[in-house]
């Protein structure tokens, strides 16, 4: 059961590494923020949906599952304020 929760925190660690945040960007690329967080976004969207499949199947206890989506959402709401001060809305990213 802990094992899904280590992968999916790692899933998440993995891309907060890989994605640049916003002071990364040497060019300032508005465009090219708002694809990167839209990714970033619908990550961690996928992460919040593998751990409520897994709480459903059994594979993680419902405490596990409220912890996980406790790591996960302060990040998701970050991205989803850079995207929405961006002027990025959802239909335009995906």
């Amino acid at each position: 059961m802990e094992w899904a929760v280590l992968a999916l925190f790692a899933l998440a660690a993995c891309a907060f590494i890989a994605l640049p945040r916003s002071g990364d960007t040497l060019a300032g690329d508005p465009a090219g923020e708002a694809v990167e967080l839209a990714a970033e976004r619908d990550s961690l969207l996928l992460a919040l949906r593998e751990l409520d499949e897994d709480a459903s199947a059994g594979r993680i206890s419902p405490a596990d599952r409220l912890d996980g989506r406790r790591a996960l959402g302060p990040r998701l709401r970050e991205v989803t304020e850079a995207l929405r001060a961006a002027g990025a809305d959802q239909a335009a990213t995906r």
